[in-house]
């Protein structure tokens, strides 16, 4: 039982990223496209306001997903960076150069330099979550061990993944920015983040039905499970809850909306892992294989619960200050 019970810690760890995190990155992408009209100088003002407070905190679901990948199941860590160092250190150098230039951009002295860091924080808001996405579509490929680096890193599942990536965080991003100008109290900014949930939206389902049927082509056995199996009912919520979330914002009921953004981004991460289930590594590492030794199994329990006991409180507080904006930040 422990052993599955882990993993699934695993799991949530990467969905609580691919979702918060997301949600992040997704901001990044609409300041890239936000261009320079007077619009779009508010739009990233707003980006900019309403990321202030707590656009690093989200980090911390990567930390623990990687340690809990790296104490649990060593194994799987090992066959995987090895094989994967590439989209690894890619992620995390456009990871760096996000955070570096999205400070930079508040203390650049002319407007050069600020469009400068405006591009590269814009950039790699896109790369670093197309990189992150391809690592999960090189295992979920059931290359990693096998072949070079570059084989098991750039194939059509890991493209796939990475593409899919992108769209969804952009409409998370959408989502979450549009839930934001009402708070903020800016009506023009919930109609221009209103058309671009509908329009990501779209690129998503366009995105995810494209990976769906390379799945089909590439690892049947996987697309069996997700459509068929374990993971049939997260990929079922996913293709209920996009159409949903773009039908909201289209009639202008915002009330749930952001719920269910991510309960359809985190679904999609849900449906991939699930239907991966037994395999770490599709037919060649198990859960139970990689497993550590019992003793560290218990040592991690035990750290995993003292975490969620002294961090999501801490968490939940932030998020509510900043929810009702007590936290301080620019005016946009």
């Amino acid at each position: 039982m422990a052993p599955e019970l882990i993993a699934l810690v695993l799991l949530l760890g990467v969905a609580a990223y691919s979702i918060a995190g997301g949600v992040d990155f997704g901001a990044g992408i609409w300041d890239l496209l936000a261009g320079t009209s007077p619009r779009g100088r508010e739009a990233r003002a707003l980006i900019d306001h309403a990321m202030a407070p707590v656009w690093e905190v989200n980090n911390v679901w990567l930390v623990l997903s990687i340690v809990v990948c790296w104490t649990a199941f060593p194994a799987l860590f090992q066959a995987t960076f090895l094989s994967l160092y590439p989209l690894f250190a890619l992620a995390l150098i456009g990871l760096i150069l996000r955070g570096a230039f999205f400070a930079f951009r508040h203390v650049a002295e002319d407007a050069r330099e600020h469009r400068l860091a405006d591009l590269v924080f814009g950039i790699s808001s896109v790369l670093t979550p197309f990189f992150f996405a391809c690592a999960l579509g090189a295992i979920a490929s059931g290359r990693v061990g096998s072949g070079s680096a570059f084989e098991a890193s750039f194939n059509p599942m890991s493209i796939a993944f990475g593409l899919v990536s992108v769209a969804a965080t952009a409409f998370s991003g959408a989502s979450f920015l549009a839930g934001d100008a009402r708070r903020y109290g800016a009506p023009e900014m919930i109609d221009y983040f209103r058309r671009r949930i509908l329009a990501s939206g779209l690129v998503l389902i366009a995105t995810g039905t494209v990976a769906l049927a390379v799945i089909g082509l590439e690892a049947p056995s996987l697309f069996r499970s997700m459509v068929a199996g374990r993971g049939v009912v997260f990929a079922l919520a996913t293709m209920v809850l996009t159409p949903a979330v773009m039908l909201l914002a289209w009639r202008g009921m915002y009330r749930w909306f952001r719920v269910l953004t991510v309960g359809a981004v985190g679904s999609m991460v849900f449906a991939w892992g699930f239907a991966q289930s037994p395999y770490l590594l599709p037919g060649k590492l198990t859960i139970e294989q990689a497993i550590a030794p019992p003793a560290t199994q218990t040592v991690l329990l035990i750290v995993t619960v003292a975490l969620v006991v002294l961090v999501a409180p801490s968490l939940a507080l932030l998020l509510y200050l900043d929810q009702k904006n007590t936290l301080e930040s620019p005016e946009p």
